[in-house]
């Protein structure tokens, strides 16, 4: 495997990477700095937006310029013609909270977590139903991180940073979550795990903040399967386009070259 930037942007903390293969679209964040970016693969164009508040995941809609998103404190989307952000679903987060990762589960529900930024745990898991109710999914977390589900969608996993764990749970899109365990221990890896992504043979890919690598685990077993470098320090999210990984990092703390980049992993 090889490492290469793919888009040379200095993103304090880049994150939520989506990829639209309709579009041919390309799209992720910058936190802290306000922005989401919108890649066109064809072009090579990068076009940014400057946002009223940040944007903290990003989801696909069926329109090919409407994304779900999160933004600091709830749900909403972002109209990329008209440059516009509407948050339909406010949450009533604690003040030293926001909300962070998330993505769509497999009926189309957005399930999102929080982070308090002052290491307390108030943080929490949160889902968007269709009807427009919100479920807290789980409670006394600090950061809540990477999703993915299994192939059947009966089960997530999911990351709380400094626990340094993927944790699975039982799942349903109508219930609670339940039987919570331990998929992935990472408490001898190096920094601190952050996006997740699966591949084709259902294998999780994550990120290592302050670690300067991904590694690729068995959800299973819980083995570790595969490492790779990377010449920054701070990895936050892979996804797949097509036959490559494209990482997203963050320049916070990090004064090596192209720190905050978005990197792609071409397997050789």
């Amino acid at each position: 495997m090889s490492v290469s930037v793919f888009i040379d942007v200095a993103c304090k903390t880049g994150e939520s990477p989506v990829y639209d293969a309709k579009t041919k679209r390309f799209y992720f964040v910058d936190i802290p700095n306000q922005l989401l970016f919108s890649y066109d693969l064809a072009t090579e164009a990068l076009k940014p937006y400057t946002l009223p508040s940040a944007i903290t995941s990003i989801a696909l809609t069926d329109a090919p310029d409407l994304l779900r998103v999160t933004a600091e404190h709830g749900f909403g989307t972002f109209d990329l013609k008209e440059g516009h952000l509407s948050l339909e679903h406010q949450l009533s987060l604690p003040d030293s909270d926001r909300m962070n990762d998330g993505k769509l589960d497999p009926t189309g529900q957005y399930v999102a977590g929080s982070i308090n930024e002052e290491d307390g745990k108030t943080a929490g898991l949160f889902r968007l139903r269709h009807d427009g109710s919100i479920d807290v999914l789980h409670e006394d977390l600090t950061n809540s991180n990477g999703l993915v589900w299994s192939e059947d969608g009966k089960t997530l996993y999911h990351i709380d940073t400094p626990t340094k764990k993927v944790y699975a749970f039982d799942y349903a899109p109508d219930a609670p979550l339940s039987n919570k365990r331990v998929a992935v221990d990472l408490e001898e890896e190096e920094g601190f795990p952050d996006g997740m992504t699966k591949d084709a043979e259902g294998h999780a890919w994550i990120a290592h903040y302050a670690g300067s690598c991904i590694t690729r685990w068995n959800l299973a077993t819980g083995e570790k399967l595969d490492h790779v470098d990377f010449p920054v320090s701070n990895p936050t999210c892979p996804i797949f386009y097509e036959d490559r990984l494209l990482v997203t990092t963050a320049a916070d703390g990090d004064d090596a070259p192209h720190a905050g980049a978005v990197f792609a992993v071409t397997f050789e």
